[in-house]
């Protein structure tokens, strides 16, 4: 009962989402929608009632010719009554795809806009793309459901009523004899559509594994690797066991579907053949015509057809609210998330200091501390390196420090004010930063640049300045399109870039925004040292009067940094600048002097720091 009731109240917070926004967005399309199919409810009554009128007046014709004109009038009558029919029909049809793309369109866009805000750690959370999945289920055409389906039963019932007033006129007991033999189907329908519900649920993982792996055959950078190392035959074979395991799934509802169905189909048919007895006992008994009895007869087949339609209508309602509570989840996860928005009352206006009391953070779906009790300060216009080991927890105390993580325990403190109590746009508007997994856009090359700050998206000069710093102007400027060309082959006059021109892109990305702050984190893993030291040396060019951290395991450029924080297994090991550390002979010194070699040929100080 309690689930029942949750799934009312999942059904009736997702139905004031699709009403609110189709009656705003399109007010004259909802109302003549509901008038239409008001109007319409009647017409299977009115039909009944003259194909009786006709088929009598028919059977008149052969001993009273006087009745051929009113014949005629009534066969045009049914003519034009079932061509209004179908008219409405149609007109209904376009009025609810033109109300459902706005829903759909709506409740997406909704949902791309919350999902800003929902924090960075439930991406790391199975769980949560599950939801989404489910969610983007509920939203992919229901807005023509649900609309339809609750009108569409509005419409039935009062054509039930109607036909059922013509029928107890023959006998008290057709009605329910009806409604009985539907009703099998129309349980049928509820079972159907939870048990699709439950198996789009367990097959989730299994479908976006599936769709992962048949994406590996048309991304470029995937496909190289399939042909080089013949992997086309076993991923085939992969995806083909992914999909029979969805298919057997499907096909096992569609079986179980398939053998109800039949006896659903034997308690319809018993139900017509004995309304159909009852009426040939009505007409021996002369107290039925042969236009009753056709007429009649037909009102069997359409009471059916409306009990059916009615089931279907409820069916797609009751799949409606179990799928939509995956998306109400979201969306109610949100506007909580919003209200905490809300109380965030300080703005600061510029980044003087940051501290780190005692912070400690673990992912939702492990208890396990990836950072552990870490106290650290950051000053106006200081160069700090962060260091360690991969796994040490560098890039998740970035996160945490850039306000992308909400740290577990302990607090972070910006000018003395709590992060907590700082508007994240407003903090975010001083931070930027340069992700060891920084995003290829496959837009324009003004796009992935200005996307670092889209005030100044349209300032070509800002641009070309940032793209003369990273060395890339010449590049850009050879192009046909200049900065208006796509960076993928995927589009018309598109360009691909090396790995090195990526980056260099990204950290032009990354200084659009005058930052207080500016992150590099770990950015070079792959490339040699001289293209390494080349990266940092950009990033030192640019990041002059700013306050800058930089994330690496690779310790050559960090020799000249103001600072060198050392991490381990989630802990500040060691502290200090390149002397002091080296002296200390820690951990620090342990993996300079390992690297030490890499860098034999290159010298640090010309190349990082044009010393």
């Amino acid at each position: 009962m309690n689930h029942f009731n949750a799934t009312l109240v999942v059904f009736y917070e997702s139905q004031k989402y699709f009403f609110k926004h189709i009656y705003k967005e399109h007010p004259i399309s909802f109302i003549s929608f509901f008038v239409l199919s008001m109007l319409s409810a009647g017409i299977p009554a009115i039909l009944i009632l003259l194909n009786k009128n006709t088929i009598d007046t028919i059977t008149k014709l052969g001993t009273d010719s006087s009745y051929y004109k009113y014949a005629l009038s009534l066969l045009l009558l049914n003519f034009v009554l079932q061509y209004c029919e179908a008219f409405i029909r149609t007109i209904e049809k376009y009025l609810l795809s033109r109300m459902a793309q706005t829903v759909n369109f709506v409740l997406k866009k909704m949902m791309l806009s919350k999902l800003i805000y929902m924090p960075l750690e439930e991406y790391e959370n199975n769980r949560f793309f599950d939801r989404i999945n489910l969610a983007n289920s509920a939203i992919s055409g229901n807005g023509i459901k649900v609309i339809g389906s609750i009108i569409g039963v509005l419409r039935n019932l009062i054509s039930l009523i109607s036909v059922f007033v013509i029928l107890l006129t023959i006998h008290w007991t057709m009605p329910i004899a009806l409604f009985l033999s539907t009703l099998p189907g129309i349980i049928l329908i509820f079972i159907v559509k939870l048990k699709n519900y439950k198996m789009a649920v367990s097959t989730s993982a299994v479908s976006r594994e599936l769709e992962f792996t048949d994406s590996l055959f048309i991304n470029k950078s995937s496909i190289k690797e399939l042909k080089l190392f013949g992997l086309g035959p076993y991923l085939i074979g992969r995806w083909s066991i992914l999909y029979k395991q969805i298919q057997k799934k499907n096909l096992d509802v569609e079986f179980w579907e398939a053998k109800t169905q039949v006896l659903a189909v034997l308690f319809l048919q018993l139900a017509s053949l004995g309304v159909s007895v009852l009426l040939v006992i009505q007409i021996t008994q002369n107290n039925l015509t042969i236009g009753d009895y056709v007429a009649l007869l037909g009102s069997v087949v359409t009471v059916q057809a409306i009990f059916s339609s009615i089931g279907g209508n409820l069916g797609s309602i009751f799949e409606t609210a179990i799928f939509n509570e995956a998306l109400i989840e979201i969306l109610n996860y949100q506007e909580k998330g919003h209200a905490d928005k809300k109380a965030l009352t300080y703005e600061i206006e510029k980044i003087q200091k940051i501290e780190l009391k005692n912070i400690s953070f673990s992912y939702p779906s492990n208890k396990q501390k990836v950072l552990d009790d870490l106290s650290l300060t950051f000053n106006k216009g200081e160069k700090v390196s962060i260091v360690g080991y991969n796994g040490s927890g560098k890039t998740t105390l970035i996160k945490c420090l850039s306000g992308l993580y909400e740290v577990t325990d302990g607090s972070i403190y910006v000018n003395g004010i709590d992060t907590r109590s700082i508007k994240k746009e407003n903090y975010f508007s001083f931070i930027s930063a340069i992700f060891q997994d920084f995003f290829k856009y496959k837009f324009s090359i003004r796009d992935n640049i200005g996307f670092g700050d889209l005030k100044k998206r349209e300032d070509d000069s800002h641009i070309y300045r940032l793209l003369k710093h990273v060395n890339l102007y010449d590049k850009v400027n050879s192009l046909d399109h200049l900065l208006e060309t796509y960076l993928t082959r995927e589009m018309p006059d598109g360009e691909d870039l090396s790995g090195g021109e990526w980056q260099k892109i990204a950290i032009a990305r990354g200084f659009m925004k005058d930052a207080d702050l500016i992150i590099l984190d770990e950015p070079t893993a792959a490339m040699d040292p001289v293209s390494e030291l080349e990266i940092f040396r950009i990033f030192n060019e640019l990041s002059k009067d700013k306050t800058s951290i930089t994330i690496s395991h690779r310790l050559g450029p960090t020799k000249y940094a103001d600072r060198i924080v050392v991490m381990d297994k989630g802990k500040i090991v060691e502290e200090g600048n390149y002397e002091e550390l080296m002296l200390r002979k820690g951990l620090y010194y342990e993996m300079y002097i390992s690297q030490l070699s890499w860098y034999q040929d290159t010298n640090i100080d010309e190349v990082t720091y044009g010393k």
